[in-house]
């Protein structure tokens, strides 16, 4: 049986009104980011790790969201329950390797645009 694996983000969304980050697991490196960009965002990878385990992404996911105040954006989109408006990336880059003590490659600070 093949293990499922899941991508780990933060991302920092933004438009004229508003900026704000937000934490969650995807299949896909970016499909994901393409649907949010459809409601009017600019998207930026702030961090991203890749080809977790299922289970254990899930669970750094809900205790990554746990420790920061969230955030409901003007706009609803899926995953729109997933937000927050200030993140401290130190402290959210020091928790990811609290959780994971050796893991695959990541990216930092990418902008995601159309192509």
């Amino acid at each position: 049986m093949t293990n499922l694996m899941e991508n780990l983000y933060l991302i920092k969304l933004s438009d004229e009104n508003e900026s704000f980050y937000k934490i969650g697991t995807t299949v896909h490196k970016y499909c994901r980011f393409y649907e949010i960009m459809k409601h009017g965002y600019d998207v930026e990878i702030i961090y991203m790790l890749f080809n977790l385990e299922f289970y254990k992404a899930l669970e750094a996911e809900s205790y990554l969201q746990s420790i920061f105040q969230s955030y409901t954006p003007l706009k609803k989109f899926g995953g729109y329950t997933e937000c927050f408006l200030h993140i401290n990336i130190n402290t959210y880059k020091s928790e990811i390797h609290k959780i994971f003590d050796s893991y695959s490659k990541n990216i930092e600070n990418l902008p995601i645009t159309w192509r």
